[in-house]
């Protein structure tokens, strides 16, 4: 505030010296040169006579007030309006810097909030995560556990089979070689039995052939 006074003092000193000096130089012109309200005067000045009238008058006070405003608006009136309506500005850009600074502190404020929930949430979710990826690795596991005993038993039981089949392949190959064999014997037999008969009919064929002969001999 002191620098505000200080300042507005700097600008106004010029213009109130201009200012009472134009009004003090059009007063002493007036006094000396017009001619004053007196009873004598006061039809032609059409004037109130009175103890004051012979040292002011509106017109003289008008005058004043003119000149005094003019040397004012010369010296630095403008210069104080300008100065005013800059002071104003000023503390007007003050303000809207200061609601400023408060709109990003709020906004700091709250984009901190937001950072710390976002990194609660991420925390939550990132432990979330965590949980289901340990509960999948021990369902996997458990998964893989049961695969691998469903797979050892799907192996005893096919091994199992295998050597079953293996055995009755085996029994059934036994008893066709045997049919082979008895088959093979029988024919054997079969074709003995053939040839004695066969060679029976020879002999039989060569009595007849020698009996006949000592027939006709």
């Amino acid at each position: 505030m002191r620098g505000i006074i200080r300042t507005a003092a700097l600008f106004l000193w010029a213009p109130a010296s201009a200012g009472t000096l134009a009004s003090a130089v059009t007063w002493l012109v007036w006094f000396y040169t017009a001619l004053p309200c007196t009873e004598e005067t006061a039809l032609t000045l059409l004037c109130q006579p009175t103890p004051l009238a012979r040292y002011v008058s509106s017109t003289v006070l008008n005058h004043c007030f003119l000149h005094s405003g003019v040397a004012m608006t010369i010296t630095g009136g403008s210069d104080l309006m300008l100065f005013i309506r800059e002071r104003r500005r000023t503390q007007e850009e003050r303000q809207r810097a200061d609601r400023m600074m408060d709109l990003m502190k709020e906004t700091i404020d709250q984009l901190a909030e937001e950072r710390r929930q976002a990194t609660e949430q991420a925390t939550a979710e990132r432990r979330l995560l965590e949980e289901r990826l340990a509960e999948e690795r021990r369902l996997s596991e458990d998964r893989a556990a049961e695969e691998r005993r469903l797979s050892a038993e799907r192996l005893a039981e096919e091994r199992r089979l295998a050597e079953e089949r293996l055995a009755e392949e085996r029994r059934q190959a036994e008893e066709r070689a045997a049919e082979e064999r008895r088959l093979r014997a029988e024919e054997r037999q079969n074709a003995a039995a053939e040839h004695r008969a066969f060679m029976d009919i020879l002999g039989k064929f060569a009595e007849a052939m020698g009996q006949n002969g000592r027939e006709g001999g």
